[in-house]
């Protein structure tokens, strides 16, 4: 595929994050839709393949 062997020689990324955005790391932006999620989790649990997986922190 030409695309792919395209992306892979770029120096340069496609995409380009706004270094201004960094301030809403530690906030909540929808805190009724974190608490409906987090419900779920507590009713149906995480699928068992997500529960192997270690992340590193």
């Amino acid at each position: 595929m030409k695309i792919t062997a395209e992306l892979k020689k770029r120096k340069i990324p496609i995409v380009k994050t706004d270094k201004s955005l960094n301030k809403y790391d530690d906030i909540v932006l929808f805190p009724d839709k974190l608490e409906k999620a987090n419900e779920m989790l507590k009713k149906v649990g995480l699928p068992k393949q997500w529960t192997n997986i270690k992340h590193d922190k």
